[in-house]
């Protein structure tokens, strides 16, 4: 085994199984591991994000990769690279120059404990009082309104809408409302730092 100093990481071209991370088309992380499970024969790990987002027609679970673009594979790289590299849906091997970057086993063996059903992290949005919200549902679909109650036995939330020119506090379900955020991974960057 090689290692190098200046890269990041351990760094290999062994006859030794390990785990490497796969740069993919944008969008086909799941085809592209279903392809290399099933045609090439190695083990895949590609963990994908559920969580719920608020659309024009109301409230939508959407899946995406966790990491988009890229996908882990393990694999004896001496024997196997070319094989990889040439399948469908792979766009390169990770490399630091020409040095494929191998991935730690416990990197792997954590994100695989984070997971639920082999592959899939579902983010549920817990609504906070002072929290802005997207209406999603009912008379007030497509509004934006700030929390300032929440009643979880009642699973109501009152929020403060702006109604003619003046602030009014509104009683609604609580799946009529959804946290005004981005993506799921911005929120949880945003809570780090």
């Amino acid at each position: 085994m090689r290692d190098y100093p200046h890269t990041q990481g351990i760094i290999a071209m062994t006859d030794d199984l390990h785990w490497y991370c796969l740069h993919t088309r944008p969008k086909t992380e799941r085809q592209t591991s279903q392809f290399l499970r099933s045609e090439v024969g190695i083990e895949v790990f590609c963990p994908f994000i559920r969580f719920e987002r608020a659309r024009r027609s109301g409230r939508t679970w959407v899946t995406e990769a966790m990491f988009p673009g890229y996908l882990f594979a393990c694999f004896t790289y001496a024997s196997q690279h070319r094989h990889i590299k040439a399948a469908r849906g792979v766009i390169k091997i990770v490399s630091f120059g020409d040095i494929p970057s191998i991935v730690a086993r416990l990197i792997i063996e954590e994100l695989r404990n984070s997971v639920q059903d082999e592959e899939t992290i579902v983010i549920n949005s817990g609504i906070e009082t002072g929290e802005e919200v997207n209406m999603v549902e009912g008379p007030f679909r497509g509004l934006r309104a700030v929390v300032s109650r929440v009643m979880p036995g009642r699973e109501r939330v009152a929020v403060l809408l702006e109604v003619l020119g003046m602030e009014r506090e509104v009683e609604v379900a609580l799946s009529a409302v959804l946290p005004d955020v981005p993506h799921p991974l911005v929120r949880a960057q945003s809570r780090g730092h």
